[in-house]
Order: C-alpha cells, then sequence, then structure tokens
C-alpha cells in the first residue's frame, strides 16, 4: 500500500475541481476573467453592484482548479534521462485540448518530466500513438485575459499548476507534481504463484516466471488500483497458453482492475500440458 500512495494522492484532485470538457465553459469562464460586465444601461448605483459582482465572480473563477485532458496528439514527449529514469515532457508549445479550441500556457511546461522504466516508455509511445494515452492537467488560472476570440471558437488561457497526470484507459500510470517533479509513487505487481494440474513437483519460484511476458500489462492494472489486496484465478489451457481466466478471489474489491487483471493474462504462454490452472496475483 505504501508503494502506492504517492501516486495515487497525487491522482486525487483538488475538492471542487471543475471538468472542462465544452466550449460553452471555456466561453464564460474567459467572459467572468475580463470582469467588465456591459453597463451602459445602468444607473450609478446598478452599475457599480454589476461591477462588484462581476469582481467576485472574477476571484470565485481564480479560486477554482479546472480540469482538462489533452488528447494522444496534442502533446509530446522530450528526452528519456536514462540515468534517471525519466521521461520529459516536451513544452515547446502550449498543450490543446477541445479539438484544438483551447490553448493552454501553463507555467513550469518546460521543466515536466515523469517516473518511466525504458519498457514504460515503449509502451506510452505505442499507448500515445493509438490514441490511449492522455495528459490531464489540474490547473487555475493566472488571472490573465484569454487570448483568442469566441467568434473564432479559439481561446488560450495562462495557467498554474497542480497535477500532471498521463492516463492510459486503466488508469493513473504516472504524474508529476506542481513543480514538474515526477511523483515518487508508483505501483508493483506480484505474480505469488502460478499452479498447473500437471505439475508433478513443486516449481521453482512457485512458478511466478510463467506469467512473466505479461508483467508490464498488469503493471498496467495496477495503476489505477484504489487499495492493496490479491487476485487468484482460475483458467483453462490451451495449447500451453491461458483460456477464460475466471476470479475466484478478489480482495482488491475492485472489479475493474480484477477484471483488467484476468484480460491481461489470458493467452498468456504458462506452458505445461494439463487442462486447467491457478494463478495469484498481488497488488501492493
Amino acid at each position: 500500500m505504501t508503494v502506492l500512495i504517492a501516486l495515487l494522492l497525487a491522482a486525487l484532485p483538488p475538492q471542487d475541481t471543475v471538468a472542462l470538457t465544452q466550449m460553452s465553459q471555456i466561453k464564460e469562464l474567459c467572459d467572468v476573467l475580463r470582469a467588465q460586465p456591459a453597463t451602459a444601461d445602468l444607473d450609478p448605483a446598478a452599475e457599480v453592484a454589476a461591477r462588484k459582482a462581476a469582481v467576485a465572480r472574477r476571484e470565485e473563477a481564480l479560486a477554482r482548479w479546472y480540469r482538462v485532458e489533452i488528447p494522444s496528439k496534442a502533446f509530446n514527449f522530450g528526452q528519456y534521462r536514462e540515468q534517471d529514469r525519466q521521461l520529459e515532457l516536451d513544452g515547446k508549445k502550449p498543450v490543446r485540448a477541445l479539438d484544438d479550441a483551447l490553448s493552454l500556457d501553463l507555467e513550469g511546461i518546460d521543466d515536466v518530466a515523469f517516473n518511466a522504466r525504458p519498457e514504460q516508455v515503449s509502451a506510452w509511445s505505442r499507448d500515445k500513438k493509438a490514441g490511449q494515452l492522455q495528459l490531464v492537467v489540474i490547473w487555475k488560472p493566472t488571472g490573465d485575459r484569454c487570448g483568442g476570440s469566441a467568434a473564432a471558437e479559439s481561446w488560450r488561457i495562462a495557467g498554474r499548476l497542480h497535477t500532471w497526470q498521463l492516463v492510459t484507459p486503466q488508469g493513473v500510470v504516472a504524474a508529476a507534481n506542481e513543480d514538474g517533479e515526477p511523483s515518487k509513487g508508483g505501483h508493483q505487481v506480484r505474480i505469488e504463484r502460478v499452479s498447473l494440474d500437471s505439475d508433478g513437483a513443486p516449481q521453482e519460484n512457485e512458478g511466478r516466471g510463467r506469467l512473466s511476458g505479461v508483467q508490464h500489462a498488469l503493471e498496467r492494472c495496477a495503476s489505477g488500483a484504489q487499495r492493496s489486496g490479491t487476485v487468484v484465478l482460475s483458467f483453462s489451457l490451451q495449447g500451453g497458453r491461458v483460456r477464460d481466466p475466471q476470479i475466484i478471489m478478489d480482495s482488491l474489491r475492485d472489479e475493474r482492475i480484477s477484471g483488467c487483471v484476468a484480460q491481461a493474462i489470458a493467452g498468456a504462454d504458462v506452458g505445461g500440458s494439463g487442462a486447467r490452472g491457478t494463478a495469484s496475483i498481488a497488488v501492493e
């Protein structure tokens, strides 16, 4: 549990975070940041009240955190620092979202890096190419007016960060803090035992090596886990490969994660000549 906790905490947004998913929300936010209501037809007292209300709305907007999902095509990775095992985010250009309608000038984008092993870098590159990797940013406006125009349905906003996250359909796989420093958390998957009904004697290392080929897929499943626990599965064998894995015990109490684990081991080549087997996989 302690191994997961830092990454999980980094994945938690601040309370009252607003998800920006529509252009109408961006237009409204930019209108509020201007804090200049139309007052031409108001008497002096009403004009003062309208300006005070506009300033209050602006201060409220500046105090909120916002969540934006940057699609795979709208951001790039930079250099991989092999000695540090860190993958940099390419900060040469603003990140874009909402079909390029929103451009974000984010403070510190030139200094962002994520913890990553070489095999993770390769996997994330594949996910990104397939459109399965997103960059999620939790940020708030700096207070500057928006650039762009509503007529062109294109806005540019300056912001400061709370969290950077790399996200796949299985969950958060890496995170960095407001200073762009990679989260010290991570995840660990431990294959405890793999046994087949054809085993005639105790297997070396409890047969754990039989699932080494799907270790990375299992780690991706575990990245979104909310607690530690163990998943025990039974499966049939066909030509030495796992078929029809079934969950028989799940102390994670998370159908999404345990289902991902079952999918990850399906098709794995575990050898043996038996008809059935079991696997015990721990998330720590």
